[in-house]
């Protein structure tokens, strides 16, 4: 009985010991799945490229230089505006007065005449400053010029703490940008199915011209992007790099898996591969601890609005969701921990109906950004044949009351001067009131000291008399 007691108590031991193994090593595996990863840049940020969320972020907001990754918003007007058969011919501006001999180029000289395909691709691949000189004065017909477009077309996009001075990255103290833009303006790109083809290619070959009598290859210096090599990043869609010494190692990647899409900015990192390294583990981290989830009926109700135009209801808007909005919540975060607000008014104008919602995370801590963003809602409009005009009795008491109260001008220029002379009046009875005390000051003080002599020409009179009346006594004496 000992002996089994013994081998009962040894058993029930062991199996706690495994249920607390078994406990910590699953803590463990969700504590290492949820860890955020060590990033070298100094500023960063991972964006959804569907909706614009912000899943994290560092400084994202900060300006900074971009160096080459300013060649996204080169090529993105590029191909919005440009033919790519238009043969360019290079300046000697574009080639050798502004572009440093120790910068990224494909050796381009003044006379060249390159077609705007092949000056796109090299840009992009070879990150080559002669060939976005190139595009500049091809399609705005200065690089200054270009650099003003750039800026115009970042601004429409969104991105509002960005400035170009120039096409392709090279220092200027006035040329900036932050990570969130970068990340904004690469999400406008990739909505280019042309600018999608050429940031995603590996290699190209730029063809032979009059200067060049053979192909000249150019490869891409992203290195996420290559099949073969180790720093490949699976699922990727495309990427830029770029470096100056003032502005770091900066980068751009875009990759999707599971039918999500990320974009991951870098700035400012310390090496090449820090910055690799930095890309890989935001969309490691995006895509290993994020998932979709949906706006249900029960975080927003249909919602009816009226239109109202001229004292009027003119419309009504039912505002709905029908789920096809979502966002990407943290694993390790409730879905009940997301706050839904309504953007919706009381009443709208005809042309301005932009319903939204912006939905926030109460307790998101250093998992994920607490801003998941504004989500534009559906709505449906119905027209009113006749307008029903807004509480028509109290339009006319109002009408009434402000006929009422209505002052004439004449009116207003009397009772302007009346106050004047209102002031004129107190100032001058307080003028007097001021005299008048002081006249009575100067009285009382007059009276003071003539009471003052009479006291004293009195204690005069009597020291004397009795003066007299000792020196009396002594004679008699």
């Amino acid at each position: 009985m000992i002996i089994r007691k013994r081998v009962s108590k040894i058993i029930v031991c062991l199996l706690a010991v495994s249920v607390a193994l078994s406990l910590f090593f699953n803590f463990n595996v969700v504590s290492e799945a949820s860890a955020f990863p060590s990033i070298n840049s100094e500023s960063y940020v991972l964006m959804d490229a569907e909706t614009g969320q912000v899943l994290v972020e560092k400084g994202m907001n900060q300006r900074m230089y971009p160096a080459s990754i300013t060649k996204i918003m080169t090529i993105l007007l590029a191909c919005e505006e440009a033919n790519f058969d238009t043969v360019v011919t290079m300046s000697e501006y574009a080639t050798v007065t502004t572009v440093p001999r120790d910068s990224s180029h494909i050796a381009l000289t003044t006379g060249q005449k390159v077609r705007m395909e092949d000056l796109i691709y090299g840009a992009m691949l070879a990150s080559a400053n002669d060939a976005c000189n190139g595009i500049a004065e091809s399609i705005s017909g200065s690089i200054d010029a270009f650099a003003l477009k750039m800026t115009e077309r970042a601004k429409e996009i969104g991105a509002k703490n960005t400035n170009f001075a120039n096409a392709n990255g090279l220092f200027n103290e006035n040329h900036y940008t932050t990570a969130y833009d970068m990340a904004l303006i690469t999400r406008e790109a990739i909505k280019n199915t042309y600018f999608t083809t050429i940031f995603g290619t590996v290699r190209y070959e730029i063809a032979p011209d009059n200067i060049r009598n053979e192909v000249f290859p150019v490869a891409t210096g992203m290195e996420l992007l290559k099949p073969n090599n180790p720093l490949y990043y699976e699922g990727i869609i495309g990427g830029k790099t770029g470096y100056i010494p003032d502005a770091g190692y900066t980068g751009v990647v875009v990759a999707e898996r599971n039918g999500i899409t990320l974009i991951a900015v870098t700035l400012s990192a310390d090496s090449a591969n820090d910055r690799f390294a930095d890309l890989a583990a935001l969309l490691d981290y995006g895509f290993d601890n994020f998932s979709k989830h949906t706006v249900s009926a029960e975080m927003f109700a249909p919602t009816t609005v009226n239109v109202v135009e001229n004292n009027s209801i003119v419309a009504t808007v039912t505002v709905y969701t029908n789920n096809e909005i979502y966002y990407l919540l943290h694993n390790d975060i409730s879905e009940s921990s997301v706050k839904v607000e309504a953007n919706i008014p009381e009443t709208y104008s005809q042309y301005n109906i932009q319903p939204a919602l912006t939905l926030t995370v109460t307790d998101a801590s250093s998992l994920m950004y607490s801003n998941i963003g504004n989500v534009n809602l559906k709505f449906t409009t119905q027209q009113h044949d006749t307008p029903t005009v807004l509480n028509p009795e109290n339009q006319e008491n109002n009408t009434s009351e402000k006929k009422e109260f209505k002052m004439p001008v004449i009116l207003k220029v009397i009772l302007i001067i009346l106050a004047v002379i209102l002031i004129l009046i107190g100032i001058i009875i307080i003028m007097f009131l001021v005299s008048n005390a002081k006249r009575k000051r100067r009285d009382r003080m007059r009276r003071l000291r003539r009471q003052a002599m009479y006291e004293e020409n009195k204690n005069d009179a009597i020291i004397w008399a009795e003066s007299k009346q000792v020196n009396n006594s002594a004679k008699r004496r």
